[in-house]
């Protein structure tokens, strides 16, 4: 004899079997998009440690550096011991979502200065969302290129617009220097005119304490050798490889003169570029062996106190 109610019983675990079937699919679809690029689901780093809520935790008198997995293209985030923040490049427009639930998921609500090292895609193609986002910038930079150069790329438009639209302070690169929290960041502006928009790139240099970090964009080896010949300071403990690791980037004088103790490739797995090419890692291996790659590693974060570093992978 079956008890009162048990056939809804009965009724009920059969549709609750069903939701979670519905549901495990759905969410394997939602990876399975995710992972092809398809649509793009928010990140949380790894390193829930730097997270008290929604607020950004800077262990006191340090300061953050966080090299963001955008695939084949760089995005770096600086956030100093005071909290102020500066973006360096955001990728490709598909990687957009995810440099913005990145930053959302740091607390991040303001972007002190945002810089376009240069105008490729690579490196600035998610911009325009990332300036109508609801994130507040402070000021925009960007390398100035001359008139019969500037791209007519859709997504440096709509980069354009956008700024125009939120009304942001937008400035040319120059050479110059300010502080970010107790940090200082050094922009180096190439002395350049050409139709090759690597060579436009921001050089930038933000030393906190006795810790520097170097960042170059795609500027190429006649760019590192002006630079050089120039008589600037490029000495940094974290040198981001210029053009993804690329041979026609990272000469040998411009590497020397940096004697990086830790080396950062930003590029994607299996990229159609090859990169990073083995003469570049060779020629990097012979200053260090802390050589990390986000096509390996994911997301990197360095954190200094100005005296010491040390860094945390994803994978």
């Amino acid at each position: 004899m079956k008890s009162p109610g048990g056939g809804r019983s009965s009724r009920r675990l059969k549709r609750l079997k069903k939701l979670l079937i519905f549901a495990f699919a759905a969410c394997a679809l939602l990876l399975y998009l995710n992972s092809k690029g398809i649509i793009n689901l928010p990140e949380l780093p790894f390193n829930s440690v730097f997270r008290k809520g929604t607020e950004i935790v800077v262990p006191e008198g340090s300061a953050q550096v966080h090299y963001i997995d955008v695939g084949q293209g760089d995005c770096s985030l600086i956030i100093s011991d005071d909290g102020s923040a500066m973006l360096i490049d955001c990728g490709e427009r598909e990687y957009s979502g995810r440099v913005l639930g990145y930053l959302d998921s740091l607390g991040v609500r303001r972007l002190d200065y945002v810089l376009v090292s240069h105008p490729h895609s690579d490196h600035m193609g998610g911009m325009a969302d990332i300036i109508s986002s609801d994130i507040d910038i402070g000021t925009f930079i960007m390398p100035r290129v001359p008139d019969e150069y500037i791209p007519t790329s859709t997504v440096y438009e709509k980069m354009l617009e956008a700024l125009e639209d939120k009304g942001c302070a937008v400035r040319a690169l120059k050479t110059e220097d300010f502080s970010l929290g107790s940090g200082k960041i050094e922009l180096i502006a190439p002395e350049y005119s050409g139709d090759n928009m690597n060579n436009y790139s921001a050089i930038t240099r933000f030393t906190f304490g006795k810790n520097s970090f170097l960042f170059s964009g795609d500027a190429e080896q006649k760019i590192e050798k002006q630079i050089l010949s120039a008589g600037y300071d490029v000495g940094a403990d974290v040198y981001k490889a210029g053009h993804h690791g690329s041979s026609t980037s990272s000469c040998f004088d411009w590497v020397a003169a940096i004697d990086p103790d830790y080396c950062i490739i930003e590029c994607g797995a299996g990229n159609s570029y090859g990169h990073p090419h083995e003469e570049t890692i060779e020629l990097l291996s012979l200053y260090t062996d802390k050589i990390l790659r986000t096509d390996i590693n994911g997301n990197i974060v360095f954190i200094t106190d100005g005296e010491s570093l040390s860094y945390e992978t994803e994978k």
